[in-house]
């Protein structure tokens, strides 16, 4: 994500800062929010969910025990958490990470390594399972089927799967684009490589200008990332980066 110069032509006049039509899928695509859920899962799917998820950071404050941190606020302020003689609330022991395995398959020392990602989905599954359901249809949302959203009319959904999104029209123009949201023109059109260049370089531009031999050596290339980290320079914009890499 970053800039990019598009060829586009010399009276091409889509707003500035207005992603391109072309990127955007059209509304008559878009489908009906479900009225009886909000992600396809039912309420009960839902609060499963939540559980299976504490059950989760239950695993994970075992790990912050060694660690000395403290237990995680959503589990320090439960409402009826478990207590000891002086009412303290009781962290969980380490035979909790025997249950957690069992349930996801997965080793012991899996939680206690602070970079895993959450397994609360995991959970929730093989408890659906010891309860002799099926997991890809116990939970589902039955009005939307999973999906979310409910279509308008039939076929929608395989139309807006079809769907590709188009490139604006080429032509002999040149134009500044960014491409950190679906992309949209951040330049007027100019009618050659000098002209862009020399606008990017016009001290009028603020905090955006940048030198004129970066400018051109940027049109040059085409294409810039937002930002660059480099030992050298630290950060810089992409379109810096890329005026730089000549000069060392």
């Amino acid at each position: 994500m970053g800039r990019e110069v598009r060829r586009v032509p010399l009276d091409f006049d889509w707003p500035q800062n207005k992603v391109w039509e072309g990127f955007l899928s059209p509304d008559r695509l878009h489908e009906d929010r479900c009225p009886d859920c909000t992600r396809g899962y039912t309420a009960a799917a839902e609060w499963l969910q939540v559980l299976a998820s504490r059950m989760d950071m239950l695993g994970s404050d075992v790990a912050d025990q060694k660690r000395g941190r403290p237990l995680h606020p959503w589990l320090a302020q439960d409402s009826y958490p478990p207590n000891d003689a002086q009412y303290r609330v009781v962290r969980p022991s380490e035979d909790i990470l025997d249950l957690l395995a069992g349930l996801t398959g997965e080793g012991k020392g899996r939680f206690l390594n602070p970079l895993r990602g959450g397994d609360g989905y995991r959970i929730a599954r093989k408890i659906v399972e010891a309860a002799g359901l099926d997991p890809k249809t116990w939970g589902v949302c039955p009005a939307c089927k999973g999906h979310g959203s409910i279509e308008r009319y039939e076929g929608q959904r395989a139309e807006a799967a079809a769907w590709e999104p188009s490139d604006p029209p080429t032509g002999d123009g040149w134009q500044l684009w960014e491409t950190v949201s679906e992309g949209s023109p951040i330049s007027p059109v100019f009618g050659s490589a000098d002209g862009l260049a020399g606008w990017m370089s016009d001290p009028a531009r603020g905090d955006r200008w940048v030198p004129g031999d970066v400018a051109r050596k940027f049109v040059e290339e085409g294409w810039a990332p937002t930002g660059v980290m480099s030992a050298g320079h630290g950060f810089q914009s992409g379109v810096e980066a890329i005026g730089w890499n000549d000069k060392g």
